[in-house]
């Protein structure tokens, strides 16, 4: 924690961003000590003859032509999406296009190569469906009681009745996370669950303040983790150093327990900003992913 906490107070002095010419030539050259010391501010091109892959859509309307859609999209008819142009789509060539209102959108695995503004295709297949790995779990900390969790009033101990208590969590200074674990699978939000709630201290004080609003399964820890404020903080000042490293956001989202931050991207080439963040706020406390992939040869 303390670790954290220091990389916190120091990261805008370690992170400053880059100052330089603006010449995207300028990037793999020098002409005084003074530009040895000061990287130009210029995008990280990803490598020259690398070849990058992706599942995503593709999609082109009135607006702009043929784009890789590898972050969020809107689900309206016709969709709306774009994150990277592509320089030389074919739709005559790929098939298994929708079109509706002036749109044209499908569904494709893409290999290619990625200058760090467009991507151009080599090779496209077919949408590669297979589920994505969980980017986080939540595993209550609290160990069952035996004979289980007794639930007091099946009909109330839900979700639904939760929401004061966890109002409380998070107004506190030490609030870590909380979150409703269901104890039911196939009933979900319909279940009755355990109310689990995190700080870093204090526990005793915050369970009986939490018992006024919810007299369900409750699982209350005292842990020695990041507290949702600093995580928030984490976040924000990550989020506006990428362009400094030249990085497009794609989206960002805290979660999982242990909570960490986790930042998604069109490419972080050979994690470059993984290693970053590892140093200035720990292993584990920032998880850098990316939309693109390398081709492993």
């Amino acid at each position: 924690m303390e670790k954290l906490v220091l990389a916190m107070l120091a990261l805008a002095a370690l992170w400053i961003p880059a100052c330089g010419s603006g010449d995207p030539g300028a990037a793999g050259r020098s002409t005084s000590a003074a530009d040895e010391r000061t990287p130009p501010a210029t995008t990280p091109l990803a490598e020259p003859e690398q070849l990058y892959e992706a599942n995503g859509t593709v999609l082109e309307d009135r607006e702009h032509g043929p784009m890789l859609c590898l972050g969020g999209m809107l689900l309206t008819l016709p969709p709306r999406c774009g994150d990277v142009p592509i320089t030389n789509w074919d739709w005559g060539a790929v098939g298994g296009e929708e079109s509706w209102n002036g749109t044209t959108w499908g569904d494709y695995h893409v290999v290619g190569e990625f200058s760090g503004d467009v991507f151009t295709v080599t090779e496209v297949g077919p949408f590669d469906d297979v589920a994505e790995p969980e980017a986080f779990r939540y595993e209550n900390p609290c160990p069952e009681p035996p004979g289980g969790w007794a639930v007091p009033d099946s009909a109330h101990n839900t979700q639904e009745e939760t929401g004061r208590a966890h109002a409380y969590a998070r107004q506190q200074p030490d609030y870590v996370i909380s979150w409703n674990d269901h104890l039911d699978a196939e009933l979900q939000e319909f279940s009755p669950v355990v109310l689990v709630a995190v700080f870093t201290e204090d526990a005793g004080r915050h369970e009986a303040e939490i018992r006024k609003a919810w007299n369900g399964p409750l699982c209350v820890v005292e842990l020695e983790l990041p507290t949702a404020r600093q995580l928030a903080r984490v976040r924000s000042e990550v989020e506006a150093r990428l362009s400094d490293q030249g990085l497009r956001l794609l989206s960002s989202y805290t979660g999982g327990f242990p909570p960490a931050v986790y930042i998604h991207v069109i490419l972080d080439p050979d994690g470059r900003l993984q290693a970053l963040v590892d140093e200035e706020y720990g292993s584990g406390i920032v998880h850098i992913s990316s939309a693109l992939h390398p081709v492993e040869e």
